[in-house]
């Protein structure tokens, strides 16, 4: 007899019973292709979840890319606002007069000769009181004219400045197109006004020699970079510092 199994299923209604044999080589059947079948449902499962994980992939990809786009967008946009900045800028400059950027200089002086002063005010024992000196060591960047009542030395930040002549103080201060400046009245004639200080080492009513210190070189109020701005006033009225440039002494 082959062997194998039976399976005996009886209605509750009738009592009628029935009988399904089942051989073992048909179970071992069943069972394999059950196996199968979990088999393929599971490699299709797998490949369902690789191929959804793939198109998830893709699809946070496209949305940085998007999001990359976007932000190229805005640095071209700041770029071209820069731009129009960079053209209203230089639009101001020439409408204010600065159009001129000081040239660079290289740094020359980092601290004051200790017999400067006694050099110069040798020079210039006769003449004193005339604002002679060259208030900085640097480059004039920008000359006297209409509008410009000075000269622009440029000069490293921190150069020192030094009194073109005797005098005395007259007037400390900050303005909103000079920033900090200084101005020392001389005599009944001259007066001298340097302007865009980075910092004061005189005070109002101070008495200074021709070639003391009375401040440092910088770039407050309206300036593009560190240079000062030297006016000599005669009388009241400004006058071209270049014309006193023989009486300048090189350092």
């Amino acid at each position: 007899m082959e062997k194998g199994y039976s399976i005996v299923t009886t209605a509750t209604d009738s009592g009628n019973s029935r009988y399904l044999f089942l051989s073992k080589r048909l179970l071992n059947l069943i069972l394999i292709m059950v196996a199968v079948i979990v088999i393929i449902v599971a490699v299709a499962a797998f490949n369902y979840l690789r191929v959804y994980y793939r198109a998830l992939e893709v699809e946070m990809l496209r949305r940085r890319n998007t999001e990359l786009e976007q932000e190229f967008a805005k640095i071209e946009e700041i770029k071209r606002n820069l731009e129009i900045a960079e053209m209203n800028s230089q639009k101001i400059k020439v409408m204010l007069g600065i159009e001129k950027t000081p040239t660079p200089v290289q740094l020359t002086l980092n601290e004051v000769k200790p017999n400067y002063s006694e050099q110069v005010n040798t020079y210039f024992e006769k003449e004193e009181n005339i604002p002679s000196l060259l208030p900085a060591t640097g480059q004039i960047s920008r000359n006297f004219t209409v509008g410009h009542e000075g000269i622009d030395i440029a000069a490293p930040r921190f150069s020192p400045i030094i009194a073109t002549a005797s005098g005395a103080v007259s007037d400390v201060g900050w303005d909103s197109l000079y920033g900090n400046y200084v101005v020392i009245t001389h005599d009944e004639n001259y007066s001298t006004f340097y302007g865009h200080l980075n910092s004061f080492d005189a005070k109002k009513d101070d008495r200074v020699s021709g070639g003391s210190i009375i401040g440092t070189v910088g770039s407050s109020g309206k300036s593009t970079s560190p240079h000062l701005h030297y006016e000599i006033r005669f009388r009241g009225r400004p006058v071209d510092p270049t014309g006193y440039i023989p009486y300048f002494v090189k350092l």
